[in-house]
């Protein structure tokens, strides 16, 4: 996807394919299609196809949206993402490019990237799981930066929260907090569907770390088998807790392929707050490599 002047410069470019298409190509484009471009008005999109991709393009007053696609996309599933990426541009940037005060700075755009990125590939969804009692919502408060509460409350059925705090990452990121209870986890299969990274959440005690491997072989490994599993082995600051060693080394026992990695968490502790987001970023970057 290229929003561009009319004249050819480019103000923000994302690619999400492996395809060799590039600024030079989209820039060659408007070259050939110029006269077109010019008659279509700002509530229409269209599309023309070569032998090797299909291209969509709008105008938002004097800028071009084009998108270039396989030839086999769904023209209303674009049409849809196009009409979505102009309606957030010209909210965020339509009285400026109207009114002239525009200085023609091309940086002022670049914050732009995670609005299409979020439009094109949607949220990123980490699923935080394990047995009630655990510390779920306290890491959930932790990763987000909210005050945490000692006291224990049981989530119920789950908590959906949107994080936008990753500068490097341009995606949001929905965290859904499972509620623990017996009664509770059996709508887990089913709210795991589309998961990019699973939390799975340990006090690093010994009865709890064995629920665990069962919870990885019913659950995870069964249906999940590809999803990325995290260990986060919590409470580390309370007397006689596993080392994260011990409990990757027991959750190991439900043979999944690659094996699991455990981290060693104290959630109520503001400090682990730079360790987890390190270890979100490491694994969202392992799962969508920066562009």
């Amino acid at each position: 996807m290229n929003i561009l002047t009319k004249d050819g410069k480019s103000l923000v470019f994302r690619n999400y394919g492996n395809s060799d298409v590039d600024r030079d190509l989209l820039a060659g484009f408007l070259s050939a299609f110029s006269g077109f471009i010019k008659e279509i008005s700002q509530s229409e999109i269209r599309s023309t196809a070569t032998d090797e991709f299909k291209y969509y393009y709008t105008i938002i007053d004097e800028l071009i949206i084009v998108v270039c696609a396989d030839l086999d996309e769904d023209d209303a599933n674009v049409n849809s993402k196009i009409t979505t990426i102009r309606r957030k541009f010209i909210e965020k940037y339509g009285t400026i490019l109207s009114n002239g005060s525009w200085s023609g700075n091309r940086a002022i755009f670049t914050e732009f990237e995670r609005e299409i990125d979020n439009t094109i590939l949607g949220a990123i969804k980490i699923s935080i799981i394990g047995i009630g009692g655990v510390g779920k919502t306290t890491l959930l408060h932790l990763i987000c930066g909210k005050d945490i509460d000692l006291e224990y409350v049981p989530t119920i059925n789950v908590d959906i929260t949107t994080y936008d705090g990753f500068d490097d990452i341009h995606r949001s990121i929905v965290l859904w907090d499972f509620a623990g209870q017996d009664n509770f986890r059996s709508l887990w299969k089913s709210l795991l569907d589309s998961t990019d990274v699973a939390l799975l959440v340990l006090d690093s005690s010994v009865e709890n770390v064995k629920l665990c491997v069962e919870i990885m072989r019913d659950i995870l490994d069964k249906y999940y088998k590809d999803t990325l599993v995290i260990g986060i082995a919590n409470k580390q600051d309370l007397p006689n807790r596993l080392t994260p060693k011990f409990c990757e080394r027991i959750l190991s026992e439900a043979d999944r392929h690659p094996s699991i990695k455990v981290h060693g968490m104290i959630a109520i502790n503001p400090v682990y707050r730079e360790k987890i987001h390190a270890i979100l970023r490491e694994a969202i970057n392992k799962i969508y490599p920066p562009s």
